[in-house]
């Protein structure tokens, strides 16, 4: 087996913001929404009204794997093309939406949405329609064979593109999926035309084989609902924690066979890492990212690279996270934040209690950095916590927990006082793999 330094090095220049090269886990997830695609097409070949409701949101903190769990899926379905599956019927089409502007523009959305359905159908009703070789503006159509810019302002209004979809339903040949990422960020309320469109959607008001899957941070409910979707029903959302031990090394192993690597003792090196980080995907493939970074330095002779210096390099981009993580709000109450992480210790909390332990540190301590932020009340300091993947609540239980156990020890730490020559983890040499 040869190791495969070009795409090692494909890999560390992409990031932790690309999909990754070998998906695991989720598998949950995605049944579920396969399922609802699955029944979805049952209905309309059966030409039986199509359930409401149907909405998946998909939450949780930064780095829970929510952008590789669509991205999975597009690169999935596309690569089907659509083709019927024995006892599945046709993969589902994906519009994928990195972003929520084009959602608070009908025109733009619509356009899209049909060139999903019926290209050539799409190109006559909105002429400003095209293929270009590279999609533009953080829209991909998937699963039709083409992508589109479309020129703001263009097109018919929004009755005309709703009539023109119910038209065309006896012609589609697969279910699709209308996914938007960093949904936690559409603007406006339920009049919006952003409100408007996914009330549409998750309501399924023209009967169509659709479904909506909102994916973002621990405030996308709040979100969704503020913009007129009902209270999701029991089973419909999902919230992306960390990865069991199970899930952790079918991803290492998965990644080393793509990359070529041969089994050996790096395998249990970043077993080790990823039980230190708690399991927390983004932590993981930066382990991984880690290990690519000294194995293309060491031209692929295993041999050669040193798990200390593999270790060191994850915490770093570990430590990076958790940085990247602090507000300047948090960043200037850091005592009262150490304080309140304190008071989370492993049990039931609610919301309540999060806000209780809030006010009795502002109110007992002085000092700046035990003040609430400029402008904040007690309760808008715990939705911001949420915001920024400090805290989650569960919906099902309503308990409130810090999703990452070591982020919640790293914010600890912000608030007790600097010890002079504290030893840096993992310093000591050790040998190769």
């Amino acid at each position: 087996m040869t190791i495969d330094i070009e795409g090692l090095r494909e890999f560390i220049e992409a990031r932790d913001r690309s999909d990754p090269p070998y998906f695991a886990g989720r598998k949950e997830v995605i049944a579920d929404i396969e399922t609802v695609c699955r029944t979805m097409w049952q209905r309309h070949t059966a030409g039986v009204p199509q359930h409401k409701g149907m909405t998946r949101i998909i939450h949780g903190a930064p780095g829970a794997g929510k952008t590789s769990l669509l991205g999975h899926r597009k690169q999935q379905w596309s690569q089907s093309r659509g083709r019927p599956v024995a006892g599945t019927g046709p993969k589902p089409r994906m519009l994928l939406l990195s972003g929520a502007s084009v959602v608070q523009r009908p025109a733009d959305f619509y356009a899209r949405l049909l060139m999903v359905v019926d290209p050539d159908m799409a190109g006559k009703l909105f002429p400003a329609v095209r293929k270009p070789e590279v999609t533009a503006g953080g829209v991909a159509v998937i699963g039709s064979g083409a992508s589109i810019q479309f020129a703001p302002g263009r097109g018919p209004a929004p009755p005309e593109m709703l009539g023109a979809l119910a038209a065309l339903a006896p012609q589609w040949s697969a279910p699709v999926v209308v996914a938007i990422d960093e949904a936690q960020n559409i603007g406006g309320d339920r009049y919006s035309a952003a409100g408007i469109i996914l009330q549409e959607l998750h309501d399924n008001r023209n009967d169509l084989p659709v479904m909506l899957v909102l994916a973002g941070l621990g405030d996308t409910v709040d979100r969704v609902m503020e913009l007129g979707l009902s209270r999701p029903a029991q089973g419909t959302t999902w919230t992306l924690g960390c990865f069991d031990e199970a899930e952790s090394d079918d991803l290492i192993a998965g990644w080393g066979r793509h990359f070529g690597l041969p089994d050996g003792d790096w395998r249990n090196t970043m077993r080790g890492i990823a039980e230190d980080c708690d399991h927390w995907p983004v932590h993981v493939q930066n382990a991984l990212m880690a290990l690519a970074d000294e194995v293309v330095a060491a031209d692929g002779k295993l041999e050669d690279v040193q798990s200390s210096v593999v270790r060191a390099r994850s915490r770093k981009r570990q430590l990076a996270y958790y940085r990247q993580r602090m507000s300047p709000q948090m960043e200037g109450s850091r005592f009262l934040l150490s304080a309140v992480m304190q008071d989370l210790q492993e049990g039931h909390h609610d919301r309540g209690d999060i806000i209780d332990s809030i006010e009795w540190h502002v109110n007992a301590c002085l000092g700046s950095r035990w003040r609430l932020p400029d402008g904040m009340t007690a309760n808008e300091y715990f939705n911001h916590l949420i915001h920024r993947g400090a805290l989650h609540k569960h919906l099902d239980t309503g308990t409130v927990e810090c999703p990452i156990p070591s982020f919640r020890a790293w914010l600890i730490k912000q608030g007790e006082p600097p010890h002079e020559n504290d030893p840096e983890p993992d310093s000591r040499p050790s040998p190769g793999f």
